[in-house]
Protein backbone atom coordinates (compact mmCIF):
# COMPACT_ATOMS: atom_id res chain seq x y z
CA UNK A 1 0.00 0.00 0.00
CA UNK A 2 1.44 3.35 -1.03
CA UNK A 3 1.55 6.13 1.52
CA UNK A 4 -0.14 9.42 0.75
CA UNK A 5 2.38 11.90 -0.55
CA UNK A 6 2.78 15.15 1.36
CA UNK A 7 3.15 18.53 -0.31
CA UNK A 8 6.83 18.60 0.68
CA UNK A 9 7.43 15.47 -1.43
CA UNK A 10 6.78 17.47 -4.58
CA UNK A 11 9.14 20.35 -3.80
CA UNK A 12 12.29 20.51 -5.93
CA UNK A 13 14.86 22.00 -3.57
CA UNK A 14 16.80 24.13 -6.05
CA UNK A 15 13.62 25.48 -7.64
CA UNK A 16 12.32 26.37 -4.19
CA UNK A 17 15.64 28.03 -3.38
CA UNK A 18 15.54 30.00 -6.64
CA UNK A 19 12.20 31.55 -5.60
CA UNK A 20 13.58 32.38 -2.14
CA UNK A 21 16.54 34.12 -3.79
CA UNK A 22 14.29 36.13 -6.11
CA UNK A 23 12.09 37.39 -3.26
CA UNK A 24 15.13 38.17 -1.12
CA UNK A 25 16.67 40.28 -3.90
CA UNK A 26 13.28 41.95 -4.43
CA UNK A 27 13.36 43.13 -0.82
CA UNK A 28 17.03 44.14 -0.79
CA UNK A 29 16.99 45.57 -4.35
CA UNK A 30 20.62 44.52 -4.94
CA UNK A 31 22.89 41.90 -3.36
CA UNK A 32 26.31 40.31 -3.75
CA UNK A 33 26.98 36.58 -4.03
CA UNK A 34 28.56 36.53 -0.57
CA UNK A 35 25.34 37.91 0.96
CA UNK A 36 23.32 35.12 -0.67
CA UNK A 37 25.76 32.43 0.50
CA UNK A 38 25.43 33.64 4.09
CA UNK A 39 21.68 34.14 3.93
CA UNK A 40 20.80 30.75 2.44
CA UNK A 41 23.72 28.63 3.69
CA UNK A 42 24.21 27.11 0.24
CA UNK A 43 27.36 25.90 -1.50
CA UNK A 44 29.02 28.32 -3.94
CA UNK A 45 28.66 25.80 -6.78
CA UNK A 46 24.91 25.32 -6.28
CA UNK A 47 24.33 29.03 -5.87
CA UNK A 48 26.33 29.85 -9.00
CA UNK A 49 24.21 27.47 -11.10
CA UNK A 50 20.93 28.93 -9.79
CA UNK A 51 22.05 32.53 -10.30
CA UNK A 52 23.38 31.83 -13.79
CA UNK A 53 20.08 30.20 -14.77
CA UNK A 54 18.06 33.14 -13.45
CA UNK A 55 20.29 35.60 -15.30
CA UNK A 56 20.04 33.68 -18.58
CA UNK A 57 16.24 33.52 -18.27
CA UNK A 58 16.05 37.25 -17.54
CA UNK A 59 14.81 37.07 -13.96
CA UNK A 60 18.05 38.52 -12.62
CA UNK A 61 20.55 41.07 -13.93
CA UNK A 62 24.23 40.98 -12.96
CA UNK A 63 26.41 44.08 -12.82
CA UNK A 64 29.93 42.76 -13.49
CA UNK A 65 31.64 45.96 -12.35
CA UNK A 66 29.80 46.23 -9.03
CA UNK A 67 29.33 42.45 -8.63
CA UNK A 68 25.66 43.02 -7.80
CA UNK A 69 22.54 41.04 -8.65
CA UNK A 70 19.25 42.88 -9.21
CA UNK A 71 15.84 41.85 -10.53
CA UNK A 72 15.53 41.39 -14.29
CA UNK A 73 12.89 42.54 -16.75
CA UNK A 74 11.14 39.16 -16.83
CA UNK A 75 9.73 39.83 -13.35
CA UNK A 76 8.02 42.95 -14.67
CA UNK A 77 6.59 41.02 -17.62
CA UNK A 78 5.29 38.31 -15.32
CA UNK A 79 3.84 40.80 -12.86
CA UNK A 80 2.25 42.87 -15.60
CA UNK A 81 0.62 39.77 -17.04
CA UNK A 82 -0.79 38.87 -13.64
CA UNK A 83 -2.07 42.37 -12.94
CA UNK A 84 -3.68 42.60 -16.36
CA UNK A 85 -5.81 39.59 -15.56
CA UNK A 86 -6.51 40.40 -11.94
CA UNK A 87 -10.24 40.75 -11.32
CA UNK A 88 -9.82 42.60 -8.06
CA UNK A 89 -7.63 45.22 -9.73
CA UNK A 90 -10.26 45.82 -12.41
CA UNK A 91 -13.08 46.05 -9.88
CA UNK A 92 -11.13 48.33 -7.56
CA UNK A 93 -10.04 50.88 -10.16
CA UNK A 94 -13.20 53.05 -10.02
CA UNK A 95 -12.99 53.17 -6.22
CA UNK A 96 -9.34 54.25 -6.33
CA UNK A 97 -10.27 57.06 -8.68
CA UNK A 98 -13.31 58.18 -6.67
CA UNK A 99 -11.46 58.29 -3.35
CA UNK A 100 -8.41 59.93 -4.88
CA UNK A 101 -10.47 62.67 -6.50
CA UNK A 102 -12.51 63.21 -3.34
CA UNK A 103 -9.46 63.81 -1.12
CA UNK A 104 -6.92 64.85 -3.80
CA UNK A 105 -4.38 62.32 -2.60
CA UNK A 106 -2.85 59.14 -4.01
CA UNK A 107 -4.95 56.04 -3.31
CA UNK A 108 -3.55 52.52 -3.63
CA UNK A 109 -4.70 48.94 -3.89
CA UNK A 110 -2.49 46.71 -1.76
CA UNK A 111 -2.38 42.97 -1.25
CA UNK A 112 -0.41 40.52 0.79
CA UNK A 113 2.81 38.77 -0.24
CA UNK A 114 3.81 36.35 2.50
CA UNK A 115 4.28 38.47 5.60
CA UNK A 116 4.75 41.66 3.61
CA UNK A 117 2.50 44.03 1.65
CA UNK A 118 2.81 44.90 -2.03
CA UNK A 119 1.02 47.79 -3.77
CA UNK A 120 -0.43 46.59 -7.08
CA UNK A 121 -2.24 49.68 -8.35
CA UNK A 122 -2.62 53.40 -7.70
CA UNK A 123 -4.68 56.38 -8.80
CA UNK A 124 -2.44 59.42 -8.56
CA UNK A 125 -3.20 63.12 -8.30
CA UNK A 126 -1.13 66.05 -9.48
CA UNK A 127 0.03 68.09 -6.51
CA UNK A 128 3.25 69.92 -5.73
CA UNK A 129 4.00 67.65 -2.76
CA UNK A 130 3.04 63.97 -2.91
CA UNK A 131 4.37 60.72 -1.50
CA UNK A 132 6.50 58.85 -4.05
CA UNK A 133 4.53 56.05 -5.71
CA UNK A 134 4.68 52.76 -3.83
CA UNK A 135 3.46 50.49 -6.63
CA UNK A 136 5.54 47.33 -6.71
CA UNK A 137 7.21 48.02 -3.38
CA UNK A 138 7.22 45.53 -0.52
CA UNK A 139 6.37 46.99 2.89
CA UNK A 140 6.40 45.39 6.36
CA UNK A 141 2.92 44.41 7.51
CA UNK A 142 3.29 45.70 11.07
CA UNK A 143 4.51 49.17 10.04
CA UNK A 144 1.97 49.94 7.30
CA UNK A 145 -1.76 50.65 7.40
CA UNK A 146 -2.41 48.11 4.63
CA UNK A 147 -0.42 45.50 6.48
CA UNK A 148 -2.18 46.08 9.78
CA UNK A 149 -5.53 45.64 8.02
CA UNK A 150 -4.40 42.21 6.81
CA UNK A 151 -2.82 41.25 10.12
CA UNK A 152 -5.86 42.22 12.15
CA UNK A 153 -8.12 39.74 10.38
CA UNK A 154 -5.74 36.79 10.20
CA UNK A 155 -6.52 33.53 11.97
CA UNK A 156 -4.93 33.10 15.41
CA UNK A 157 -2.54 30.40 14.17
CA UNK A 158 -1.29 32.61 11.37
CA UNK A 159 -0.77 35.57 13.70
CA UNK A 160 1.36 33.31 15.91
CA UNK A 161 3.36 32.23 12.87
CA UNK A 162 3.86 35.89 11.94
CA UNK A 163 5.43 36.70 15.29
CA UNK A 164 7.66 33.63 15.03
CA UNK A 165 8.89 34.53 11.55
CA UNK A 166 9.05 38.34 11.56
CA UNK A 167 11.39 40.52 13.57
CA UNK A 168 9.76 43.82 14.53
CA UNK A 169 12.41 46.26 13.38
CA UNK A 170 12.24 50.00 13.93
CA UNK A 171 11.98 52.28 10.89
CA UNK A 172 10.96 55.53 12.63
CA UNK A 173 10.43 56.62 16.22
CA UNK A 174 6.72 55.74 15.78
CA UNK A 175 7.23 52.14 14.58
CA UNK A 176 5.50 49.65 16.89
CA UNK A 177 8.14 47.08 17.86
CA UNK A 178 6.51 45.70 21.00
CA UNK A 179 4.41 42.55 20.38
CA UNK A 180 1.81 43.39 23.04
CA UNK A 181 1.37 46.94 21.78
CA UNK A 182 0.98 45.66 18.24
CA UNK A 183 -1.63 43.12 19.32
CA UNK A 184 -3.52 45.91 21.07
CA UNK A 185 -3.34 48.01 17.90
CA UNK A 186 -4.68 45.12 15.81
CA UNK A 187 -7.60 44.69 18.20
CA UNK A 188 -8.50 48.35 17.63
CA UNK A 189 -8.32 47.79 13.88
CA UNK A 190 -10.77 44.88 14.16
CA UNK A 191 -13.18 46.98 16.23
CA UNK A 192 -13.03 50.10 14.04
CA UNK A 193 -12.66 48.39 10.66
CA UNK A 194 -9.73 50.53 9.48
CA UNK A 195 -6.04 51.10 10.21
CA UNK A 196 -3.76 54.12 10.47
CA UNK A 197 -0.03 54.38 9.77
CA UNK A 198 1.13 57.36 11.79
CA UNK A 199 4.62 57.90 10.36
CA UNK A 200 5.54 54.32 11.28
CA UNK A 201 7.17 53.29 7.99
CA UNK A 202 8.30 56.69 6.69
CA UNK A 203 8.68 59.96 8.56
CA UNK A 204 6.21 62.69 7.62
CA UNK A 205 3.89 60.20 5.88
CA UNK A 206 0.49 59.08 7.17
CA UNK A 207 -1.81 56.46 5.69
CA UNK A 208 -5.34 55.18 6.14
CA UNK A 209 -6.39 51.70 5.02
CA UNK A 210 -9.56 49.59 4.94
CA UNK A 211 -9.98 45.87 4.15
CA UNK A 212 -11.42 44.44 0.95
CA UNK A 213 -13.06 41.00 1.27
CA UNK A 214 -14.01 38.41 -1.31
CA UNK A 215 -16.90 35.91 -1.39
CA UNK A 216 -15.21 33.76 1.28
CA UNK A 217 -15.08 36.65 3.73
CA UNK A 218 -11.28 36.71 3.69
CA UNK A 219 -9.38 39.98 3.44
CA UNK A 220 -7.80 39.84 -0.02
CA UNK A 221 -6.70 43.44 -0.46
CA UNK A 222 -6.76 46.89 1.07
CA UNK A 223 -7.71 50.38 -0.12
CA UNK A 224 -5.06 52.77 1.15
CA UNK A 225 -4.54 56.53 1.06
CA UNK A 226 -1.00 57.77 1.56
CA UNK A 227 -0.04 61.42 1.89
CA UNK A 228 2.24 63.90 3.64
CA UNK A 229 1.40 63.98 7.34
CA UNK A 230 0.86 67.75 7.39
CA UNK A 231 -2.18 67.32 5.11
CA UNK A 232 -3.74 64.44 7.07
CA UNK A 233 -4.95 65.67 10.42
CA UNK A 234 -6.29 63.06 12.83
CA UNK A 235 -9.70 64.73 12.69
CA UNK A 236 -9.77 64.15 8.94
CA UNK A 237 -8.39 60.61 9.17
CA UNK A 238 -10.83 59.45 11.84
CA UNK A 239 -13.74 61.47 10.47
CA UNK A 240 -14.77 62.18 6.88
CA UNK A 241 -11.94 60.19 5.29
CA UNK A 242 -12.56 57.09 7.38
CA UNK A 243 -16.27 57.19 6.56
CA UNK A 244 -15.67 57.44 2.81
CA UNK A 245 -13.16 54.59 2.84
CA UNK A 246 -15.37 52.29 4.92
CA UNK A 247 -18.21 52.87 2.47
CA UNK A 248 -15.95 52.11 -0.48
CA UNK A 249 -14.67 49.01 1.29
CA UNK A 250 -18.19 47.70 1.75
CA UNK A 251 -19.22 48.40 -1.86
CA UNK A 252 -16.08 46.89 -3.40
CA UNK A 253 -16.30 43.81 -1.18
CA UNK A 254 -19.90 43.28 -2.30
CA UNK A 255 -18.79 43.44 -5.94
CA UNK A 256 -16.33 40.64 -5.14
CA UNK A 257 -19.13 38.51 -3.72
CA UNK A 258 -18.85 39.31 -0.02
CA UNK A 259 -22.07 39.28 2.01
CA UNK A 260 -22.33 40.08 5.72
CA UNK A 261 -25.42 37.87 5.98
CA UNK A 262 -23.60 34.81 4.65
CA UNK A 263 -20.75 35.34 7.11
CA UNK A 264 -23.06 35.54 10.15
Amino acid sequence: MHRKREKSDYIVHNVDLAFDILFYIARKQSVKTKDLEEKFNVSPTTLEKILETLVIRGYLDFNKRKKLYTLGIKNFELGHSYLSHSEIRRQARPFLQKLSEEFQENVYLATRSGFEIVYIDVYEVERNVVVKSRVGRLLPMYASASGKVHLAFMEKEEIEEFFREVKLERFTENTITDKNLLLKELEEVRKKGYAIDNEEWEKEVRCLSVPVRDYTGDVVAALTLSAPAFRLSFNLLHGKMKNSFLKASEELSEKLGYSKEIQL
